[in-house]
């Protein structure tokens, strides 16, 4: 963050207790409609809502907190409280921002503020990811119910017997495994389903690609595609999705290098510096952690043994905003596995002349 953006939002917790003191001043009746354990849930979203804020801000992304807010009312239908005290919660956050000192990130916050203050007017259904008209629609549809239902061995019969009929393994990847994944989220965030449904959704399909595994990987190419690391950054625990993309980058005889969830700052500069890949590739899935994945890259472009590694980076913020991935520094960006191939083939296309610029300076040199 610049310094200003640091000052503004410095007080996250200060700030959240006094907007949380303030609503329930002018709202008197929050305390009798959900008591001491309301208010302290409030002050928490409140500052759930001020670091949203404080990343779209540091971003320069208004969409990140306008998704958010969507998000939100969703979360409040499926629990049947009252979106007016978020409306009014919003307001107070805007009424403290105007009192900072004027400067584009006070500005910018404002402007935040109110397009979030106006989706919570608009309406909050999110569609279902799953129809019946796309490939494979019927077949992720039974997936998912046996996934609901706990059940694991319908899970993978009707994955078995989809391939039987000819379904190759990309097509599994993703139109069931991918589009079942979104529908959870979904599902999760409209609380039709429990974090432990969830949780055991995400496991299983896991496991499900797992026992896939056979049919395609180690087998032998005779030429590499080229060379992927795939690491998600920061704390970032919501892996499954860069383990469907490094699985379809390996199925298109590229040699791969998952090092999935909380990989250490350090230790993924080295791995990159010691594997030399094409590709770099970096998801997020959290809003909170695209400024830790913009650190990450700002050190990764400072070391000069990692010069022609190209950088690709996905997930939910960079989907929400599709020009977010320049913001970070990264070369490129895709929203699923499939795209992410075509992506990074063009990025390859493109350092092509700088590596071939780099052998005749070498050469040149040797000659001298």
């Amino acid at each position: 963050m610049t310094k200003q953006e640091d000052a503004l939002f410095a007080g996250i917790e200060e700030l959240a207790l006094a907007v949380t003191e303030e609503q329930y001043r002018i709202q008197p009746d929050l305390m009798e409609r959900y008591g001491s354990p309301g208010f302290e849930k409030s002050r928490r979203d409140a500052v759930y809502t001020l670091h949203y804020l404080a990343e779209s801000v540091d971003m320069d992304s208004p969409s990140l907190f306008v998704h958010y807010i969507g998000w939100l009312k969703q979360l409040l239908a499926g629990y049947g409280l009252n979106e007016a005290d978020i409306r009014i919660k919003l307001e107070l956050i805007l009424d403290q921002v105007r009192m900072e000192p004027p400067g584009e990130d006070r500005d910018r916050a404002i402007r935040t503020l109110e397009m979030g203050i106006v989706r919570m007017s608009e309406p909050a259904e999110e569609p279902s990811y799953i129809r019946e008209d796309q490939p494979l629609g019927q077949a992720c549809r039974i997936y998912l119910d046996a996934l609901l239902g706990r059940d694991r061995a319908g899970a993978y019969a009707l994955i078995d017997s989809v391939m039987e009929q000819g379904a190759t393994l990309r097509e599994v990847y993703r139109y069931i495994f991918q589009t079942s994944q979104y529908e959870v989220g979904r599902l999760w965030q409209t609380r039709e389903i429990s974090v432990a449904d969830e949780h055991y959704c995400s496991a299983v399909t896991q496991s499900a690609m797992s026992r896939l595994y056979a049919d395609w990987i180690g087998q032998k190419k005779t030429d590499r595609s080229g060379v992927l690391v795939s690491a998600c950054v920061g704390g970032e625990m919501h892996e499954i999705g860069l383990r469907m993309l490094t699985d379809v980058f390996e199925m298109e005889g590229w040699e791969t290098h998952y090092l999935g969830s909380r990989m250490d700052e350090e230790q993924l500069l080295e791995t990159v510096a010691e594997k030399q890949p094409d590709i770099l590739a970096l998801s997020a899935t959290m809003t909170f952690h695209v400024h830790l994945m913009k650190k990450q890259i700002a050190r990764l472009r400072a070391d000069r043994r990692l010069s022609e590694v190209k950088i690709l980076v996905g997930g939910l913020p960079f989907n929400v905003d599709s020009t977010l991935w320049r913001r970070v520094g990264a070369d490129g960006y895709a929203p699923d596995a499939d795209r992410a191939v075509l992506e990074a083939g063009r990025l390859m296309r493109l350092s092509r002349p700088e590596r071939e610029r780099k052998t005749d300076r070498e050469a040149e040199g040797g000659h001298a």
